[in-house]
């Protein structure tokens, strides 16, 4: 039987923690003014305040303020942000989902060491992901554009590694999870897989449109030329991924679907927001990049539901009806 990993339940731990301090911390960068209230301590009929934190809080703005400062003409409209509340609520479910693991035990061993999906170099590059989330509120509201830039693509860079680490896993133990563990398959691919696609897939589009800003307000590259390279990246990483994840990667990614639906909204929100008054060459990249994304979507999903009828992953699963010794197998 297989014991406890002491160290990667202190990862995960670690890990939930450090992400409670990102959404929390972003959550003060969405409303400044009530950051520095949260360390006052009355003290008789004064205020002192703890840890150095000035009356106006520990963020000077809002980054959505920010946003509208250093506005380009791939900015989408601001309802569109409200996808990192979804995001953030659906990683929450996937953190208490691995913090459950803990706590539970199946025929071989604790369930999130048997098999052991969330693996150490995943939760560590994860970690290392959302400190440099932190890292990137406190330069951006700085307002030092080059760095905040550099730390979104690193962000960007290890959500990417983290989505590949993570669905290798889970394939590698496919298999076996089919058979023995199929609830805890289907959670790992809604919550973890799901949710680090949406992570992802914005954090990409966010490092694009912040690159975009660093060439206008840093490099006074000209808007229409920020245009074409915003929206080219887009659209390049876009038809790639959709051609992978439908050849070669769909034994790894078949049951992911969050991208498009990311994509869409941010090229809804860009067409209401600039559509208007944009040049035509703007305007024509904004409509076709929308269809593209809405074609993506719409094919993604007939794909998955095909392939899933027709030729379900691990149709020729030969493990056998013993976990224990399958397991070992």
């Amino acid at each position: 039987m297989g014991e406890h990993n002491g160290g990667r339940a202190a990862l995960v731990v670690i890990n939930f923690l450090v992400f409670a301090g990102t959404v929390a911390l972003n959550q003060l960068s969405a409303f400044p003014q009530y950051a520095g209230g949260l360390f006052v301590v009355p003290e008789a009929h004064t205020t002192k305040y703890g840890l150095g934190v000035s009356t106006e809080g520990i963020f000077n703005t809002t980054v959505g303020n920010l946003s509208a400062t250093y506005e380009i003409d791939v900015t989408p409209a601001g309802f569109v942000f409200l996808i990192w509340t979804v995001i953030y609520f659906w990683l929450l479910l996937a953190h208490l989902y691995a913090l459950i693991l803990l706590c539970r035990r199946n025929a071989v061993g604790p369930v999130y060491t048997t098999p052991p999906v969330l693996t150490t170099s995943f939760i560590v590059i994860y970690t290392l992901n959302l400190l440099a989330n932190i890292a990137w509120l406190f330069l951006w509201d700085n307002q030092l554009i080059i760095y905040a830039s550099a730390v979104l693509w690193f962000i960007c860079l290890t959500n990417w590694i983290a989505f590949g680490l993570v669905h290798g896993s889970l394939y590698r133990h496919g298999p076996w999870m089919a058979q023995h563990a199929k609830v805890d398959l289907w959670m790992y691919r809604i919550l973890w897989h799901n949710g680090l696609a949406l992570y992802t897939v914005w954090s990409t589009i966010a490092a694009l449109l912040n690159l975009g800003i660093a060439l206008r307000y840093e490099a006074r590259l000209e808007m229409q030329l920020i245009v074409y390279i915003v929206l080219g990246c887009l659209s390049g990483i876009l038809v790639l991924y959709f051609i992978l994840e439908n050849t070669v990667l769909d034994r790894f990614v078949r049951y992911t679907i969050t991208i498009y639906p990311v994509v869409v909204l941010a090229m809804a929100g860009i067409y209401i927001k600039q559509y208007q008054h944009s040049t035509l060459e703007t305007g024509y990249f904004i409509i076709v990049l929308l269809g593209t994304s809405v074609f993506c979507l719409v094919a993604r999903l007939g794909l998955v539901i095909v392939r899933a009828v027709k030729s379900p992953l691990y149709v020729n699963n030969k493990v056998g009806d013993d976990p224990v010794l399958s397991y070992a197998a």
